[in-house]
């Protein structure tokens, strides 16, 4: 029997007996660790990943109670995510093929929270439908502004190949269990030429640069981050499930209603808007959200 001082349930230096989603390495780093959740950076790529991770199911069931149902933390939520949501919208209608562009077609948001996004592309005139498998925000979704809003899981739902013109995925990517089966999925749901529109954050080099101060910020959001994802790497993960990457940007920043993270949320935000402009997207600031724009591939 172990002494009580050698009962340890979680190894402080796990070993990943993984690969690669993206590049099939086999090398990993640790770069970030906060009690049970250990975050390892594939030398070979650079795409960053929780293990051990959960299985799907777990994952779906721990979003029961993820998004909130209080009125003030939903109107900061509408707030904070107001400006990429008008960007995202602007970008989908600018790049959306001639067909939407003389009439708007069906667009899909997948982890459409509170339906935000939705509410602006209805306003838009184009034809809606939301996948959240949170009850709050489904709930208010459908109460508050009056979508069609699906809780079922995207592994579960049923649409018909080439159904929609744009499929979007607010901060969901990096959630994911497996991004390339997701992916998969939807592109088959996507017409020819469809646009897939992602908004996903880029946070490992702010873990670097806070050093020992990440974990008290806890920028992973650990446990339910699964992946971090580099512009590169987030461009090698489009190509491989049958997109052509278009543009990746930052897309409109997000304004936190805490004073402090909303005055930095700007600040860099404008920033890297003024540096990728002046670079025509070539540098793109690390540490900011982006937006990945792509289309189906033939």
């Amino acid at each position: 029997m172990l002494r009580k001082a050698e009962q340890v349930d979680v190894p402080v230096h796990p070993t990943p007996k993984i690969e690669c989603l993206l590049c099939s390495g086999q090398i990993f780093k640790l770069i970030f660790q906060k009690n049970q959740y250990f975050y390892y950076k594939c030398t070979r790529c650079s795409l960053v990943r929780l293990y051990p991770g959960p299985d799907n199911a777990a994952a779906v069931n721990a979003y029961d109670d993820y998004l909130s149902s209080d009125k003030q933390i939903i109107a900061d939520w509408q707030r904070m995510m107001r400006l990429p949501i008008q960007r995202a919208a602007d970008l989908i209608q600018a790049h959306a093929p001639a067909r939407e562009k003389a009439k708007p077609g069906k667009v899909l948001d997948v982890g459409c929270g509170y339906g935000f996004f939705l509410k602006e592309m209805a306003r838009r005139g184009w034809r809606v439908q939301g996948l959240e498998i949170s009850p709050a925000g489904r709930r208010y979704a459908r109460e508050q502004l009056r979508l069609p809003v699906s809780g079922q899981p995207v592994e579960q739902a049923r649409w018909p190949d080439d159904c929609f013109d744009v499929i979007t995925l607010f901060y969901v990517i990096e959630h994911l269990v497996d991004p390339k089966a997701m992916l998969n999925r939807l592109r088959n749901w996507l017409k020819p030429k469809g646009v897939l529109l992602l908004r996903w954050p880029h946070s490992t080099p702010i873990v670097r640069l806070l050093g020992p101060l990440a974990r008290k910020f806890d920028i992973y959001h650990s446990p339910y981050h699964l992946f971090d994802f580099s512009p590169g790497a987030i461009g090698m993960l489009l190509k491989q499930c049958g997109y052509d990457p278009v543009i990746t940007c930052t897309g409109g920043y997000t304004l936190p209603a805490n004073p402090i993270l909303g005055i930095c949320s700007c600040g860099f935000g404008v920033l890297a808007q003024a540096v990728e402009k002046a670079t025509r997207y070539k540098i793109l600031l690390p540490g900011v959200s982006k937006t990945t724009l792509a289309v189906k591939s033939d």
